[in-house]
């Protein structure tokens, strides 16, 4: 199997994230947005802008969710069966649950 196509670029920023045990703990971390919390009718609230949003959901941008009603076959037979598609760019799969799995695409070519 080509290497180069299957990526996994982590879960959250489309990118892989490898850290020393060092630097994971030295306390760089990525910056966050400033966290807006406020109260509504007595509730807590946290206020997200449109640009939050649309950061934080561009890594799923070209990206599927596989549902198998039944048993979900290995992640290994999933991971084949894309790579023989012949797809344009780079893709991802993971699992999310028993049931379901991500699919995660490099290019809108594939989507």
């Amino acid at each position: 199997m080509d290497g180069k196509r299957l990526f996994d670029g982590g879960f959250l920023n489309g990118k892989p994230s490898s850290k020393s045990f060092r630097e994971a703990l030295s306390g760089n971390i990525s910056p966050f947005f400033e966290l807006k919390i406020s109260t509504h009718r007595g509730l807590p609230l946290l206020w997200i802008s449109e640009a939050e949003i649309l950061s934080l959901a561009a890594p799923f941008n070209f990206a599927l969710v596989g549902k198998f009603p039944t048993n979900r076959p290995s992640l290994e037979a999933i991971r084949k069966f894309f790579f023989n598609l012949k797809l344009n760019g780079e893709f991802s799969v993971m699992v999310l649950n028993l049931k379901n799995i991500l699919i995660k695409l490099g290019n809108d070519l594939d989507y």
